[in-house]
């Protein structure tokens, strides 16, 4: 719905500029209306604070932050329209009157100055906390993050066998070569914590880390409960792999016992809503609660950046409080789709900062194991994660090749000149025909691997680097200059873009369409393994070259 279709009642008047620039939507403006007209507010200030905590939740934040909130409406406005001015024409409030505004009006406004340690719900659907200003229901699930996160925030004492000793001792010993070995210390935190996060960017170990560990737990103790679980199913099916790929180290193989690797190859991850069980189509709601928690003594979430501030208030929820819960992740990758930057939120208490009841319960792992110290790859990676554009420009600009591995980088104002598009197209090609032959065959497992064999990654939506037009362009690549014909065609890669209970889909799976018996089907891979749905099933999917 664009900003001419949108409403405006006169009781918020004053937020029509918003909607004519496309800043609000019809759910901002009919929050706005309906907290004004219930506690009988005056002043417009209040109105257009509710409809920016709407906006802030919509946009992936858990609040408006007042102090940021011009510059984080006018860069996500810049984003959305592929705008490079960065320039919104709209009258913001001065910071100072807009906060006295919000704390005059106690009918539609609770103001705070810490934490509850308790939920605390009432008729005011705003919560001022500082200049910040939550949703209730966002600062809710807030409050409930921290107070559980600061009550398993207890060291436990852990006596291993010496036979478990010994296995730790050769799976994470505790140097590397000559310094600290890293992923021991993250085994040994682990032990001695009831809550802790690993983290570390793409090939340091955290999962090879922890299956090892694991290892060691179940050669303690093999009546050990273990839930292994992601927010996505793609993210499900990479935890058993890497987990797969650790049990497979001959050192492994040496060291655990039979009956111990049997029960950890046994466990097959899943994803974050399915180990709760949702109870309706919403996804919200889960079997899985603090009245009826999870029997398992640990569980390991990999991929937390991906998970969102009211996912992990639920799963905390579920985890019994003297289970050990372990967070895995990459504070510097995809946050969640939906609410909330949790992983890098808890880093900063958990690593970055040295006081607290979460300090010290989290490890940074920095080598790269999986790429190698010098590839073009990991070079990259390190200076991307330094934060050093500078350095990671000059070495896209060199055109280094190292290792049988090269990156290419092609500098241009326009993407859709042949001298681009040319390489590219070379690339892409052969795949891309692969996969079809595999769809027009009717293999989904094969069509599935030439799907995720190539991917381009775009910064935007629409327009010449957005993600729109290099979908169509992989669609002529793959079937010609007039593209397949239909919406639906053999060798279509899809995204699944939100939780479909109802189909057992998660949101991040991934999957392509494919011919068997002369119809089209779409073929999925999910925490459950490859399934297959009829495309008139399917919702909320997307195109994903």
């Amino acid at each position: 719905m664009n900003a001419t279709n949108v409403r405006v009642p006169s009781s918020v008047a004053h937020l029509a500029p918003f909607v004519e620039v496309d800043v609000l939507g019809p759910a901002e403006v009919h929050l706005a209306d309906w907290v004004v007209r219930a506690g009988g507010v005056t002043d417009p200030l209040v109105g257009l604070g509710a409809a920016m905590a709407v906006w802030a939740a919509h946009h992936g934040h858990t609040c408006a932050d007042l102090d940021e909130l011009v510059q984080v409406v006018t860069a996500e406005h810049a984003l959305r329209h592929d705008d490079t001015t960065g320039e919104v024409p709209l009258e913001w409030p001065d910071l100072g009157a807009w906060e006295a505004a919000l704390r005059a009006a106690p009918d539609v406004v609770r103001v705070v100055d810490t934490t509850d340690s308790q939920p605390v719900t009432d008729a005011r659907p705003l919560v001022l906390h500082g200049r910040r200003l939550y949703l209730q229901r966002y600062w809710v699930d807030e409050c409930a993050v921290a107070a559980s996160l600061r009550a398993r925030a207890a060291d436990v004492a852990v006596t291993l066998t010496p036979e478990a000793v010994d296995t730790l001792e050769a799976l994470l010993p505790a140097m590397d070569e000559t310094e600290p070995n890293l992923q021991r210390r993250a085994a040994d935190m682990v032990l001695r914590n009831r809550v802790s996060m690993i983290v570390g960017g793409p090939g340091t170990g955290k999962t090879y880390s922890v299956a090892r560990l694991l290892g060691v737990l179940l050669q303690q103790d093999r009546s050990l409960r273990i839930a292994l679980a992601a927010p996505t199913g793609k993210a499900a099916a990479r935890l058993q792999e890497s987990i797969a790929a650790a049990l497979a180290q001959p050192d492994v193989m040496a060291h655990v016992s039979e009956a111990a690797h049997r029960t950890l190859a046994a466990i097959v991850p899943t994803t974050i809503h399915r180990l709760l069980g949702p109870l309706g189509s919403t996804g919200q709601r889960f079997r899985h609660d603090a009245a009826n928690p999870l029997s398992h003594d640990v569980v390991i979430i990999d991929e937390t950046s991906m998970v969102s501030l009211p996912l992990l208030a639920r799963l905390l929820e579920a985890v019994r409080p003297e289970a050990r819960l372990v967070l895995i992740g990459d504070p510097d990758q995809l946050e969640s789709v939906e609410l909330g930057a949790v992983l890098s939120d808890l880093v900063e208490v958990a690593i970055t900062t040295p006081s607290g009841p979460m300090a010290n319960r989290g490890e940074r792992l920095l080598r790269g194991h999986r790429f190698g110290g010098a590839t073009p790859i990991a070079l990259l990676a390190d200076a991307i994660r330094r934060g050093d554009d500078a350095d990671a420009l000059a070495f896209l600009r060199s055109g280094a090749e190292l290792d049988g591995s090269a990156i290419h980088l092609h500098e241009t104002e326009n993407p859709m000149t042949p001298a681009v598009l040319g390489p590219i197209e070379a690339l892409l090609s052969p795949t891309l025909l692969q996969l079809r032959a595999a769809a027009e065959a009717g293999d989904g497992e094969q069509a599935l691997a030439e799907a995720g064999a190539v991917r381009v990654l775009c910064a935007h939506r629409r327009g010449p680097y957005g993600a729109a037009d290099w979908n169509r362009l992989a669609e002529r690549w793959m079937y010609g200059p007039d593209g397949a014909g239909s919406a639906w065609f053999a060798g279509r890669p899809l995204l699944a873009t939100r939780n479909d209970p109802r189909l057992g889909l998660a949101n991040g799976d991934t999957g392509v369409v494919v011919r068997r018996d002369g119809r089209l089907v779409a073929v999925f891979q999910t925490g459950l393994g490859i399934r297959t749905f009829e495309t008139v099933q399917l919702e909320a999917v997307e195109t994903a070259y």
